[in-house]
């Protein structure tokens, strides 16, 4: 009976993800940013964990903030372990807020080419996304 449950979780976890207008900053340097909208469609919440990618050594879970030095409004970034992405809700990862920091580039990205990301989710679900690099 269990194993019923969790492949019927699996199946649904398959097909209650929607990935909308994603895309990787153009760097000239050894990072980059990737940002994108996740949505789920689904009843379950998903719990994103992670990613990655061939062009990257590595692609952390990142998000930003904003916080007050000697008077001043110093922003930062920090990773985040996972983000979850409520039932019939979304999740977007944008410049200034929640992002992909793809780490230790294995060769310069040029505009318009496109990077293949595997998002990876709790429970083991993999979903691949082709995103364009675009200078923005």
């Amino acid at each position: 009976m269990r194993r019923w449950i969790g492949l019927l979780f699996l199946l649904a976890l398959a097909s209650a993800q929607v990935v909308r207008e994603g895309w990787v900053r153009f760097s000239p340097g050894p990072n980059a940013a990737a940002y994108l909208t996740l949505e789920n469609p689904g009843d379950l919440p998903l719990r994103l964990v992670g990613a990655r990618t061939p062009v990257a050594e590595r692609v952390e879970l990142h998000e930003t903030y904003v916080r007050e030095v000697e008077g001043k409004k110093v922003m930062g970034m920090r990773p985040v372990a996972f983000l979850e992405v409520p039932p019939k809700g979304r999740v977007e990862l944008k410049p200034g807020g929640y992002h992909f920091m793809l780490l230790g580039l294995k060769r310069p990205l040029k505009a318009g080419e496109e990077v293949e990301l595997d998002l990876l989710f709790a429970g083991g679900k993999v979903l691949k996304v082709v995103l364009p690099v675009e200078v923005r």
